[in-house]
């Protein structure tokens, strides 16, 4: 029964037209990398170069736009279409329903943002593989909180895609940037500081501790997981999330 759970997450999330267009996306940035390395760079300007098309476009932009498509579509379009009851009937307990929905989210996120930036990091660099490493490291670990974060915001509005883009746009874009005591709330920033801590010299500053945003990071997985959990359970209850 989970692997047909699994089976059917997968093939709900890898809609061909929606992964073609993220995947497109990561191959923009491995573009990037690869025209800016027909000039021929020193070490030292590939570096840097590298470093911020990995934070800048890789984690800034490409993490959490996938992120929020995939984690918003893997329970809200069961919910859009009401085949969440039928999902609900199998004899699966709501706590694994909720972890298998977020594992897979997390897989195919991770695909579609942190093999991109690897491969990018490596053609930006001719092969350096520390930048690439330290920011596709960054990418999965931001992945896992943001799908939980979209997961659990799926459960709670129908405007879940929405509400997500303005959260990415507005407070991770805007306010995150402009109040440097909201960074310690930014997905983006937990991120960036595991890829300052892994890549050092090239990597772009974090604003946060890596001590801080791990343990911020976990307690928002943590978090977002039990409610989305609670949410769920609440459907069975009722037929609906109100």
């Amino acid at each position: 029964m989970t692997a047909a759970l699994v089976s059917l997450t997968f093939r709900a999330l890898l809609n061909r037209r929606r992964t073609l267009l993220l995947a497109a996306l990561g191959g923009l940035l491995v573009l990037v990398a690869g025209i800016f390395r027909l000039g021929d760079p020193s070490t030292a300007e590939a570096t840097r170069f590298t470093g911020r098309l990995a934070a800048d476009f890789g984690l800034a932009v490409l993490l959490p736009l996938v992120t929020v498509i995939v984690g918003t579509a893997a329970v809200g379009s069961e919910l859009d279409d009401g085949t969440i009851v039928y999902l609900l009937a199998r004899p699966l307990p709501r706590w694994l329903i909720v972890l298998v929905k977020l594992a897979v989210t997390w897989l195919v996120a991770t695909l579609l943002v942190a093999v991109p930036i690897l491969i990018g990091g490596l053609v930006g660099t001719a092969g350096d593989s520390e930048i690439g490493i330290g920011y596709a490291v960054a990418a999965a670990l931001g992945a896992l909180e943001y799908a939980a974060v979209f997961l659990a915001l799926s459960l709670v509005t129908s405007r879940a895609l929405v509400v997500g883009l303005a959260y990415v746009v507005v407070w991770e874009g805007v306010v995150a940037g402009l109040f440097a005591g909201t960074r310690i709330v930014s997905v983006r920033q937990h991120a960036l500081a595991v890829g300052d801590a892994i890549v050092g010299e090239g990597a772009v500053s974090a604003e946060l501790a890596l001590s801080v945003a791990l343990l911020i990071g976990g307690a928002v997985v943590v978090l977002a997981t039990a409610l989305a959990i609670r949410r769920l359970t609440m459907v069975e209850l009722r037929g609906e999330t109100g």
